[in-house]
């Protein structure tokens, strides 16, 4: 199942978020742990379709809200997000590398809304994917998933780590 929403705000900016499905067999790649097969990923982008400025802060907890109306709705669901070197951002913290923004912004913004909306049944559970031969090119990906699924999100994200 691939979905997207649509996200504007008043100055004009749109914000496309798309979640697209891992099917069972990209999964079962990686583990055969059962606990973790029984999950279902989908693959969060963020598209920015009108704008360019900075993004605010409504429409980032606007698409907190769509995700975490999603992962209310869908028990298994684990949300991913990936944030690699291939895009530069518009940042003002110009000694981090544009994928190391992403993540910090990513982190924060989960960690305010889900505190502001009392909710603490879901985990982001962050990997730092370092490649020795270029230390420029740190990558990130983030899991969100419900606080009984940690265990197997936090054993495909060693898997990930090895590969």
């Amino acid at each position: 199942m691939d979905l997207s929403f649509d996200i504007m705000n008043s100055e004009g900016d749109q914000i496309m978020v798309a979640l697209s499905y891992y099917d069972y067999e990209a999964i079962s790649i990686f583990t055969t742990d059962r606990s973790t097969l029984t999950l279902v990923f989908y693959d969060v982008t963020l598209v920015r379709k009108v704008g360019e400025g900075y993004v605010g802060y409504k429409v980032l907890f606007a698409i907190s809200d769509i995700l975490a109306k999603f992962m209310y709705e869908n028990e298994d669901a684990v949300l991913c997000f990936y944030c690699d070197a291939n895009t530069e951002v518009r940042r003002n913290h110009k000694n981090m590398l544009p994928q190391e923004y992403r993540s910090v912004l990513f982190s924060r913004m989960f960690e305010l809304y889900t505190k502001t909306h009392n909710i603490t049944n879901f985990i982001n559970h962050r990997v730092e994917i370092v490649n020795p031969d270029n230390p420029n090119n740190r990558q990130f990906a983030h899991f969100i998933c419900r606080t009984e699924h940690h265990e197997a999100v936090v054993s495909l994200g060693q898997i990930l780590m090895e590969k």
